[in-house]
């Protein structure tokens, strides 16, 4: 007779491993550790609850071109300026995914090599929010053809890099590209590169650079980003039950099923863009240049696409 791993004997609380979850995501959060992205209380606000879709605020940059000189004339007053403030709208999206018993084993298999549950789904969610990241930066920079940088017919080097990241402030921190640059990157130098195993923040390395590996760019282009580039929230929603198991009698033609589901909200929304879509965006609908509209200067938009020669 098969004997089959039923998910109790994996999952024997749902409501403490929903803790430990929290936890270990919020240690492993490759987003939020590389500095890519940032969180305030704005965003920890959006992630409160109410409308799916909120204000965030950014900072308009000051004027540095005026200043005064120092006097000795009591009557003469210095001339001041402001600090302008806009605000931009951001979404929040409530997701979840569930897992049959036999799903969980290979869902198990695929995220967490030591085979354990509380490893497994924060993997799993860390994956799904480096999705929704580079999908909303990619739609962002869609949405303005002076985001674009670099020519097709450009090799890839890091002198063109350093290059692409004087055209923000601050700088490159960051750079998202797909497997094939990524080799691309370790032929260049593989002294250089420190695999994410080796690393605290959970993701690769390169010459400095914090090197996330997403397959849905295209060949021949990469995303460049500062530090903050993206405002970031995740949790759960109060009211909203992080993680339960659910049998039915009906499911296996009759014999019974379960299944564990699992829900967080995510709020990733990149610096001085207004976000136009759909409340429910997949991940194409955030990767398109209609659901975004840049409201900041483009000085301060720490993101930019580099094309090169695949």
């Amino acid at each position: 007779m098969t004997i089959q791993t039923r998910i109790a004997d994996l999952v024997p609380n749902p409501a403490v491993l929903a803790n430990v979850v929290g936890r270990t995501y919020a240690t492993k959060n490759s987003l939020v550790t590389s500095g890519i992205a940032t969180t305030g209380p704005e965003v920890d606000a959006l992630m409160e609850g109410g409308s799916q879709v909120q204000g965030l605020s950014f900072i308009n940059k000051v004027d540095t071109t005026q200043y005064n000189h120092a006097s000795d004339d009591y009557d003469q007053k210095g001339a001041v300026g402001k600090i302008t403030a806009g605000r931009y709208s951001a979404l929040r999206q409530d997701v979840n995914w569930g897992w049959a018993t036999t799903d969980l084993v290979r869902m198990i298999t695929k995220f967490a090599p030591t085979g354990y549950v509380e490893q497994a789904i924060p993997l799993f969610w860390g994956e799904v929010g480096e999705n929704m990241a580079t999908a909303a930066l990619r739609g962002a920079i869609a949405s303005d053809a002076s985001l674009t940088l670099g020519l097709a017919t450009n090799v890839l080097s890091l002198d063109m890099l350093v290059e692409a990241g004087t055209d923000f402030k601050g700088g490159i921190q960051n750079i998202i590209v797909n497997r094939k640059t990524e080799a691309k990157f370790k032929k260049m130098n593989i002294n250089a590169y420190v695999p994410a195993k080796d690393t605290d923040l959970n993701v690769a390395n390169f010459a400095g650079y914090n090197l996330f590996v997403k397959d849905d760019l295209a060949d021949g282009e990469l995303i460049i980003a500062g530090n903050g580039a993206l405002a970031f929230g995740t949790g759960v929603v109060p009211g909203t039950v992080p993680m339960v198991i659910t049998r039915s009698e009906e499911a296996g033609n009759g014999q019974g099923g379960e299944v564990l589901r699992t829900r967080r909200s995510f709020v990733v929304a990149p610096q001085g863009f207004d976000y136009k879509g759909t409340t429910a965006p997949s991940l194409a609908n955030l990767a398109d240049a209609a659901s975004w509209s840049k409201v900041a200067d483009r000085d301060d938009v720490a993101f930019r696409l580099v094309k090169f020669k695949a």
